[in-house]
């Protein structure tokens, strides 16, 4: 069974996911193009967590991505790979 990101606490999430999260989903269009948008932000924490010196902070940044995938993948799942 797949879990909505936004179901979990925001206490569960880094600072800064939830709020983009929160903004992918606000924006007025279909879920098509704000799963879209979270999978870009997604692939951005991946790239960035190779930038990562400290390995707990690459792994947080993806966990991260993950999350942001997951929430892109429950808005529409066709286009999830």
């Amino acid at each position: 069974m797949t879990r909505s990101v936004t179901s979990i606490s925001d206490s569960a999430l880094p600072m800064g996911v939830s709020i983009a999260i929160e903004q992918a989903c606000a924006i007025d269009a279909e879920p098509r193009v704000r799963a879209r948008k979270l999978r870009d932000l997604a692939a951005w924490y991946r790239a960035f967590a190779a930038q990562a010196a400290n390995p707990a902070i690459w792994e947080s940044r993806l966990f991260t991505a993950d999350l942001l995938d997951a929430e892109a993948n429950r808005m529409d799942p066709l286009q999830g790979g």
